[in-house]
């Protein structure tokens, strides 16, 4: 039994030809946009995607997902009736972004922007319910680091 070579070659070429429109194919369904049953695209998932805010030790006070707690430098206070002290994090994000962040969030949680100081950093001071929040947001050339102090107004002070 001999094989014709003329055989071989037609079918080597049969299966480099089905392979290869086999891989066009599927390249092709790969950058097709897929639907889900709400009719929204990939592309406007992706576009609203992106970690969610926390809240920490302050039930009121929303802290951007892409900051890190940095335990060590922070310290909280807490009783029943109240908790005051200082939140310290650190992350990648640009300060117009974060100052953006705070006043945008802050109102929606019953915070009241009373003043503010920019340029060598960005100090936003907040009140709510006779406490005061003083965000602090410096930016580095590695990181941006943010301080957010809380405490209870003094009965009495000058206003």
């Amino acid at each position: 039994m001999t094989i014709d070579s003329g055989v071989v070659r037609r079918r080597v070429w049969l299966v480099c030809l089905v392979s290869l429109l086999l891989l066009v194919g599927s390249g092709c369904a790969a950058f097709q946009k897929s639907e889900d049953t709400s009719g929204e695209t990939q592309e406007k998932k992706s576009e609203i995607k992106g970690p969610a805010p926390v809240y920490y030790d302050f039930a009121d006070i929303l802290i951007p997902a892409e900051l890190s707690l940095n335990k060590k430098d922070s310290f909280v206070y807490s009783t029943p009736s109240f908790s005051a002290g200082v939140l310290v994090f650190e992350g990648y994000v640009q300060g117009e972004s974060l100052v953006n962040f705070f006043t945008t969030h802050m109102p929606k949680d019953g915070w009241v922007l009373k003043s503010s100081f920019r340029y060598r950093r960005v100090i936003l001071n907040f009140e709510k319910d006779q406490r005061s929040c003083l965000v602090s947001i410096a930016e580095y050339p590695l990181k941006t680091a943010v301080e957010i102090w809380v405490a209870p107004q003094i009965a009495g002070a000058m206003p």
